[in-house]
């Protein structure tokens, strides 16, 4: 893609890691299916952008959100899509041209947060660093005191 799309950081607790783990056999094919599903709607890209964007200087005389919105759809992979289900349905509209949110190569997909919820949190904005832990040998061991159950378990690959 060239055009610019901000990183996402999707904190996910255990079990919805398990469920993942169980329907996608590697943390690349989950992100591909959700850059292939995650979209917005074309008229809440351009008018945040027209409006929001304190670097935009629009003249609405001239050049009209309306405008900024094929602008948008031609330059950052617009496709007229089937809104999902729960969306709320705009007049006259079956399909509504959407754009991409995501791209493969910059989600970050962090196992987190308390054991007895089921949760997903997307947060947009910024980048993502990882440096490798070193754990000891016996790390299990020494888990498996402390009542957890072993690291692999928690694997996505």
């Amino acid at each position: 893609m060239q055009f610019p799309i901000t990183p996402r950081t999707i904190l996910i607790t255990e079990y919805v890691a398990r469920d993942l783990a169980r329907g996608y056999e590697s943390k690349r094919d989950l992100e591909d299916a959700l850059v292939a599903t995650a979209r917005r709607p074309a008229y809440e890209r351009a008018y945040s952008n027209y409006w929001a964007n304190p670097g935009s200087a629009f003249d609405p005389a001239r050049y009209t959100v309306e405008m900024h919105m094929r602008r948008i759809v031609r330059n950052e992979d617009g496709a007229l899509t089937e809104p999902p289900p729960w969306f709320p349905a705009l007049p006259g509209a079956e399909k509504i041209y959407t754009v991409p949110v995501m791209q493969t190569g910059v989600t970050a997909i962090l196992v987190t947060g308390d054991a007895d919820r089921n949760k997903v949190q997307t947060m947009p904005g910024g980048n993502h660093a990882t440096i490798a832990i070193e754990l000891p040998d016996n790390w299990d061991a020494l888990m498996a005191e402390q009542g957890y159950r072993p690291l692999s378990e928690f694997f996505l690959e």
